[in-house]
């Protein structure tokens, strides 16, 4: 069967313009945050990068980093591209090249910045994007200009097309929102007057570059917040651009954390949520340019379905492609089903933040395409290797050495693979890592590797191996205060949730304890979580803070006594001290959620097995997935 045949809508070409892409699947703007030292230009990470995302065939790549405006700077964070400065073009030059090499299409986002000290009207301020006074028409029509410009520049870049962010409360968003623009000007009120600057923008644009580029406008079909964007209004919105602009992207939500899991889906979300945001415009029957759908969609054969049943005519890909760039690819060679899943943790989008390094918790090359990520060969010699655990590290280094040739054995002390991923399955928001769990258990099953469970492994277990992995994870950290031996041990109870009483105090307000409490919580339990620090999930990164925090204030059955240190428990009460006062909270059962701790001893004494052992995982330190499948992939690519 031909690819065709196999997919006929998603690798079905479209014209649109001037322009014809290959296929109907983009890879979406991702900004590198990290993959840049200053340099006003690509880094040869960042061309690396974007490179593979055209490598992975798609029909075209939208690359992110350019600045619209004269005034651009490192600001220590983001990339930021002049395309204004001749000598800093070069490289744009060279990353639209490097894209067109696999017949992709060169796509550039822009997302303008108010001037200091300006914002779309008096008091509007979102997420940073700008505050203070009401932007003046002077101030606009300068700012107008540079858009232009920045579109002039990349024509002369060799790329193919633009996509303007007008969504997600970015600056021009702001105008296009009832619930932020308050101007009282030809720019403000109704909804033509709110899409009038932007308008001008696009007209502006296609007056300098005519045909020359595409010009995709991203917008949020509904924002969701009371008295701004919703469907209705979103449409009428759409309807106005759209005889400005070729391509229409209908996103969903604002920057701001109450909305941010629609801009960017988590398991809080449901799978795909913003497609039907995208269906409602297709379906209008209003629309005469191409819609795009974009959000957590992370299949080719999702996008099937998608673009077949009329819900949109593109559908754009970005955590997909980076949790696995080879995603088309194997689905179009019938093995979808070795996709690597994302499992929406955000890591990739927090890198400013996080670590200050692009990463992915699922894909340890993301961000290193131009370093190690062609290092994974075949074994000149065959070696005899035992895996000490087979949970997430221990699974992943299995499946890379095997694949590299190796003659791999797991020992698992329990009667089935998974480790500590198990416990993600019992909180319905964690879906998407029982999906990874899933994911990782068939593709050891795929793999000429043998497996022992219910075979707890000792140094003797291991003899006559040439490299052994340990990867034995971490047990949970009982807290060292009296009465501690009465409480439980939070992840004990899951599956079994129906012995506890109906008001839980749980020690311990990390990620996990905040997880644990939302999921007692949405089980009819009345949840308070005990946190010495002054503020919950502080070891969580950024974004999945923001949506923690969103959901347990939604949660009216969980609270929680923050900078409160446990002094004594028992089985049913918690003796805490805040502020200087000894205070006693008491309910039906104490929860202790406090942390894991590595099982270094038991972990060190596999050194003497074998001349080559390595450990990976928690049982190095108690981290996350990503370390898990970083040093994995390590361990397995050196042996």
């Amino acid at each position: 069967m031909s690819i065709k045949e196999k997919f006929p809508y998603s690798m079905s070409p479209i014209r649109i313009g001037n322009v014809v892409l290959k296929n109907r699947i983009v890879s979406a703007p991702t900004t590198m945050h990290s993959m840049s030292n200053g340099e006003l230009y690509p880094s040869q990470d960042a061309l690396a990068y974007f490179e593979e995302r055209a490598r992975a065939g798609v029909g075209m790549v939208t690359a992110a980093g350019i600045k619209v405006g004269h005034d651009v700077q490192d600001d220590g964070a983001m990339t930021a591209w002049d395309i204004n400065t001749p000598n800093h073009r070069n490289k744009l030059m060279e990353l639209a090249e490097r894209i067109h090499f696999y017949n992709a299409k060169a796509s550039m986002e822009l997302i303008g910045i108010f001037p200091d000290g300006y914002t779309v009207s008096d008091g509007c301020s979102i997420m940073g994007w700008g505050s203070g006074h009401e932007i003046t028409r002077e101030a606009m029509e300068e700012f107008k200009n540079d858009w232009v410009e920045a579109a002039q520049g990349l024509v002369e870049c060799g790329f193919d097309a633009i996509l303007i962010h007008s969504g997600h409360s970015c600056p021009l968003a702001q105008f296009l929102s009832p619930l932020t623009n308050k101007r009282t000007d030809e720019y403000g009120g109704s909804t033509e007057n709110r899409c009038r600057y932007l308008v001008e923008i696009l007209d502006a644009i296609r007056a300098k570059v005519g045909k020359k580029l595409l010009i995709e406008v991203r917008i949020s079909g509904t924002e969701f917040e009371e008295g701004g964007i919703d469907i209705e209004e979103g449409i009428r919105i759409g309807e106005i651009l759209q005889d400005h602009l070729d391509v229409l992207q209908v996103s969903a939500g604002m920057h701001n954390p109450k909305w941010m899991t629609w801009v960017h889906p988590c398991g809080f979300r449901p799978p795909m949520p913003n497609v039907s945001v995208a269906e409602a415009f297709k379906k209008s029957g209003k629309f005469h340019v191409p819609i795009v759908t974009v959000g957590a969609i992370d299949s080719l054969e999702d996008a099937e379905e998608i673009i077949a049943s009329g819900k949109a005519d593109i559908v754009t890909i970005a955590r997909g492609l980076i949790a696995d760039p080879q995603l088309i690819h194997k689905s179009l060679e019938g093995h979808g089903e070795d996709v690597v899943p994302c499992i929406k943790c955000m890591r990739c989008h927090d890198s400013t933040v996080y670590g200050h390094h692009f990463q992915c918790a699922v894909n340890p090359t993301a961000g290193l395409e131009n370093s190690i990520s062609h290092l994974v060969q075949p074994v000149e010699k065959k070696k005899k290797v035992a895996i000490i655990g087979g949970g997430p590290a221990g699974m992943r280094a299995a499946m890379i050495a095997s694949d590299r040739g190796h003659d791999v054995t797991i020992f698992e002390k329990d009667g089935k693979l998974g480790g500590m991923l198990h416990k993600a399955g019992y909180f319905s928001f964690k879906y998407p890592v029982k999906d990874y769990m899933e994911w990782l258990i068939a593709q050891v099953g795929k793999r000429d590797i043998k497996v022992c469970l219910n075979t707890p492994a000792s140094p003797e277990t291991v003899k006559g191996y040439d490299a052994v992995i340990t990867a034995i994870g971490a047990e949970p950290f009982v807290l060292p205060v009296p009465g501690a031996d009465k409480a439980k041990i939070a992840i004990d109870i899951l599956g079994k949730e129906d012995t506890l009483g109906e008001n839980i105090l749980l020690v311990g307000g990390g990620q996990v304890g905040c997880e644990m409490g939302l999921h007692l919580a949405s089980l009819g339990k009345k949840v308070t979580i005990i946190e010495m620090q002054k503020d919950l999930a502080p070891d969580a990164s950024k974004t999945q803070r923001d949506e923690l925090m969103v959901e347990i204030d939604k949660e009216d059955k969980l609270s929680a006594l923050t900078g409160a240190a446990c002094k004594q428990l028992s089985s049913t009460s918690v003796t805490y001290e805040k502020d200087g006062k000894e205070e006693t909270i008491t309910g039906d059962d104490v929860l202790l959620c406090t942390g894991m701790r590595s099982k270094t001893k038991e972990a060190d004494s596999f050194f003497p097995s074998a001349d080559e052992v390595l450990e990976i995982g928690d049982c190095v330190k108690a981290r996350t997935i990503e370390w898990a499948t970083k040093e994995a992939y390590y361990a397995a690519i050196n042996l």
